[in-house]
């Protein structure tokens, strides 16, 4: 009997440390925990953080199963304070201008700035624009819709891109090396500012979120996955899975932000599971 006991206690030990929750993903060969960060928001999207703040900026729907109503809305991703952006019609697209630490939101009739001091937002420019996607660097590029032509806005002037003047964007991001990532209905491209020269990196691709990491590396998600666009295959390679992927962006210490149909996650490394 005593021997039986023994057996028995060694057994529930031996499940224990095998029972070691590895419920995260591995990148790199490295084991990241999923940090869920917001839960029961109806899919968020278009993410930006600003990294001065560590603050997360993200687009919802209002209702859910509406795809028209949307509003923006934070998250501090340090303190966890979190609320909604209030001044913005349909808040939709963000971005950042991480120089001058400045949040531009594009809602349903143009952009707008945000103050995140004092929770306000003020009407920027692109008036009358339904503003599809946002970005900035060095200079404010935006999509409008339903036409979806990528354009600049300097000095309260709105001016179609001429790289790509005639092709229709969905989404677009600018990388290190001033190359400029789009996809559209063909597929992904890299084009090289000032030029027209379009490389295609992938065809026949879902892109639901393209964005850049604080080194400037291009990453995008499709359904379930996730991906770093590798200019030297002038291809993609997968980084992990991610189900049901809506939107990405990086933290200020470079940790990848996925949201999925109802919630959002932040994968934090920790090398001190054996997972």
């Amino acid at each position: 009997m005593r021997i039986l006991f023994l057996l028995s206690s060694f057994i529930l030990v031996q499940a224990g440390v095998i029972k070691e929750e590895c419920d995260g993903v591995k990148i790199n060969d490295i084991y990241h925990e999923k940090e869920v960060l917001r839960t029961d928001v109806d899919r968020p999207y278009l993410l930006a953080v600003d990294y001065s703040t560590n603050t997360l900026y993200y687009s919802f729907n209002i209702d859910f199963n509406d795809d028209v109503s949307y509003k923006s809305a934070f998250l501090n991703l340090n303190t966890k304070e979190s609320g909604e952006v209030t001044g913005v019609t349909d808040g939709f697209a963000h971005t950042v201008d991480q120089k001058n630490h400045e949040v531009y939101i594009g809602g349903s009739d143009g952009i707008y700035k945000y103050d995140h001091k004092s929770n306000k937002a003020e009407f920027f420019g692109a008036n009358g624009a339904d503003i599809w996607g946002i970005y900035y660097k060095e200079i404010l590029y935006y999509l409008d819709f339903p036409r979806q032509f990528l354009y600049t806005y300097i000095d309260g002037v709105s001016t179609r891109f001429k790289d790509l003047e005639d092709t229709k964007v969905d989404q677009f991001v600018i990388d290190n090396e001033d190359i400029l990532f789009y996809t559209n209905a063909t597929g992904l491209f890299g084009q090289k500012k000032g030029t027209k020269d379009a490389v295609l990196f992938k065809n026949n691709m879902s892109v639901r979120s393209l964005t850049t990491d604080i080194n400037g590396n291009v990453y995008l998600c499709e359904l379930d996955d996730v991906y770093k666009v590798n200019k030297e295959t002038r291809g993609i390679d997968k980084v992990t899975e991610v189900n049901d992927c809506f939107g990405l962006a990086f933290d200020n210490e470079n940790n990848l932000i996925y949201s999925n149909a109802t919630s959002l996650v932040r994968l934090k490394p920790n090398l001190n599971k054996g997972c």
